[in-house]
């Protein structure tokens, strides 16, 4: 008995044991995709046929039409529907439902059973809808049963458009993919934005034209994501779905890289002021010509130093640089200001950095200024080497980074702060080459860029590199050149050196380490703490979160909760490493209130403390003499002057904005920002 025990159990394990690797195998291998065993009755062209303009035909046969889809709700340009072409035709499936787009991505593969469904026409352009109300309009396939009628196919299949010229435009190409070459908008349109941005979303129409002085209507709807973008300025292709509305001809894009506008305009035209940021978002993977365009901006490079290919220069304008290629001989000095039409002029990437290269003979232009001050950006190493697309070419500071590598400064050497590494390059040809390479811990101002696969930052002379000294060095701001600023946009990859966010904080304690998330933030989100959003500076408090998530000026901020140690206690904190040498400092900030949905007040103050742990912070008159954020939108400049109070000191200063009192009022609590600090001494 007690063997044919052991073996039922045994007998019974082995059968487990198999049940369970059964199951794991069917685990670990989903099912094949099954096309539809469906196939098409009627080419889009043949069912169009069969309508009458001005009626409508309710399919009664179980005929069925395959499409690939051609444009989507994904950019909201498109509401409700679906375009879908064939070899013959193409039309427009309504469908009462949102984000089609992921049911039913471009390049998807569909078929339409349309027994059932209703081909009609909306001021002459034919479409398919679902069903007839009680006073004969046509609704669209209601949302439960689309897939009744739209069956998913295939994927990814290639959706290439027609290219064809606007005279050859005719009924036989509504709603199919099509490419006009060689368009551009009036020029007195390029100043404008798509459409409407405002609460009434209203759609907008441009005429397009091309060499030829062919034209057509560009519409685009106020709800599109892109309708606060700038139309173009030059002159290119346009990929797009051929529309009608009665007898005019009519064009819809799905976004903005349908949109290739990078050459010369026609006639050469009027070059638009625009900045460098607009001109490094034209490059789409492949060197294009610059359009009618002309850009300004402040030399951060060192022609005089020749730690710079010959007849480059290094242009920065705002948050954004670019290198120029000229040819010949660069005289420009740092701080000149310079305006440059860039009209018909390359955008090329060269050896992994943008850079725009000149047409032949291309006059150097006279500075429009000297002397000008570009403020570098604070940044750690390994910030630049995750951010280095968007930062290359503009100025930067290193703190605390050590040298080594080469006894001289000539060629690859590396620079390490504790962060991470990046290759420090000099020029063979550099006046500094030779010089021998500092060993101390140092600040470093230079501009980074890509060589290939290589990272790399380049000082532009040895004024650039500072020997770190006085106080503690850790954490801190290095206060080098007054004044010293951070308009903290670029806090999506982290708090800048020296700034710290704090919860708890009291007048004997700078509090406890706040939760920063670099990810933007609505000002009307509810949830709890330290957050990325957008500047009020450009905005309104109407400004939806597409426009704030859009916006590039960028304001560090809290919202604040009943969660212990944000009301009271929030602290934004600024600590720098000494004052050495340095006297009268001040403090200049914007102090933002985001969210005019809430009710409580709150009173903020302005106090500073001195020593590497201080027990006191004493608080500061400011100006105005009261900062409260609250419900009312607002965006105030605040100054405060610290008179003799830090001057001089061989430690640590901190400077805190902070609120040490409890709200008042009812309901919830602000969303507050603060931007553009800057800090100033003599």
């Amino acid at each position: 008995m007690k063997t044919l025990n052991l073996l039922i159990r045994f007998l019974i394990f082995e059968l487990c044991l198999l049940t369970f690797l059964s199951c794991n195998k069917k685990f670990d291998e989903p099912p094949a995709y099954i096309p539809p065993n469906l196939t098409p009755t009627l080419t889009i062209a043949q069912l169009k046929a069969m309508h009458v303009t001005g009626s409508s035909e309710t399919i009664t046969t179980d005929d069925i039409i395959e499409g690939v889809v051609i444009a989507n709700d994904s950019s909201g340009n498109f509401y409700k529907q679906i375009i879908i072409e064939d070899s013959t035709a193409g039309i427009a499936v309504n469908i009462d439902d949102y984000n089609l787009y992921t049911s039913y991505p471009i390049g998807r593969n569909v078929f339409i059973k349309l027994n059932g469904l209703i081909l009609y026409d909306d001021h002459n352009l034919i479409e398919i809808g679902g069903s007839k109300d009680a006073n004969n309009n046509i609704n669209p396939i209601a949302a439960p049963v689309k897939s009744n009628y739209v069956i998913k196919g295939t994927i990814n299949n290639p959706v290439v458009p027609k290219v064809v010229d606007i005279s050859d435009l005719n009924d036989g190409f509504q709603n199919m993919l099509i490419q006009l070459s060689n368009m551009e908008f009036n020029e007195a349109d390029t100043s404008k934005l798509y459409a409407d941005t405002s609460a009434s979303k209203n759609a907008a129409s441009y005429l397009l034209k091309n060499c030829s002085n062919k034209s057509i209507t560009l519409r685009t709807s106020g709800f599109a994501s892109f309708a606060g973008v700038n139309v173009p300025n030059g002159n290119g292709s346009i990929t797009c779905i051929y529309s009608v509305y009665n007898t005019s001809k009519q064009i819809y894009i799905r976004d903005t890289s349908d949109v290739q506008f990078n050459n010369t305009r026609c006639n050469g035209g009027t070059a638009v002021q625009t900045n460098i940021a607009n001109i490094r978002s034209m490059y789409a993977g492949h060197d294009i010509k610059i359009g009618a365009y002309k850009i300004g901006g402040v030399v951060i490079s060192d022609a005089a130093n020749k730690n710079i290919s010959g007849g480059s220069v290094v242009l920065q304008d705002g948050n954004a640089g670019i290198s120029i290629y000229f040819g010949g001989t660069i005289t420009y000095n740092i701080g000149d200001s310079i305006v440059l039409d860039v009209t018909g002029d390359s955008l090329q990437n060269y050896n992994g950095s943008l850079e725009i290269k000149t047409t032949g003979g291309t006059l150097k232009p006279t500075p429009v200024a000297t002397g000008k001050t570009i403020i570098p950006q604070e940044l750690a190493i390994s910030q630049i080497n995750a951010n280095i697309n968007n930062i290359e070419y503009t100025l930067l500071k290193i703190v605390n980074a050590t040298a080594s590598g080469n006894a001289t400064y000539s060629g690859s050497n590396n620079l390490s702060d504790g962060s991470g590494s990046i290759t420090l390059f000099t020029s063979s040809t550099a006046l500094f080459a030779n010089n021998n390479l500092p060993t101390d811990q140092s600040d470093w101002i230079g501009y980074a860029k890509s060589f290939g696969t290589n990272k790399e930052f380049l000082i532009r002379n040895t004024s650039d590199v500072t020997t770190s000294g006085g106080g503690n060095n850790g954490d801190g701001i290095e206060l080098t050149t007054s004044p010293f600023t951070l308009n903290l946009d670029n806090i999506a990859t982290g708090l800048p050196k020296g700034v710290f966010v704090k919860l708890s904080s009291s007048s004997t304690s700078v509090g406890i380490d706040g939760a920063f998330t670099t990810n933007q933030s609505s000002w009307s989100n509810t949830s709890s703490g330290f957050k990325n959003y957008a500047s009020a500076t450009g905005l309104t408090s109407s400004s939806s979160s597409t426009d704030q998530n859009a916006a590039t000026n960028r304001a560090l901020g809290i919202k604040q909760t009943s969660a212990t140690g944000y009301d009271p206690g929030a602290a934004f904190v600024f600590e720098i490493n000494n004052t050495t040498g340095k006297t009268n400092l001040a403090l200049n900030f914007l102090l933002q209130s985001l969210d005019d949905g809430v009710g409580r007040t709150t009173t903020w103050q302005v106090d500073y403390a001195l020593g590497d742990n201080p027990t006191t912070f004493i608080p500061v008159t400011t100006s105005p003499s009261t900062l409260i954020t609250d419900g009312t939108f607002a965006n105030t400049p605040v100054t405060v002057n610290f008179g003799n109070a830090l001057d001089n000191q061989n430690s640590k200063v901190w400077i805190r904005i902070t609120t040490l009192s409890a709200t008042t009022g009812s309901g919830s609590r602000a969303s507050t920002g603060i931007d553009d600090v800057q800090i100033t001494w003599q």
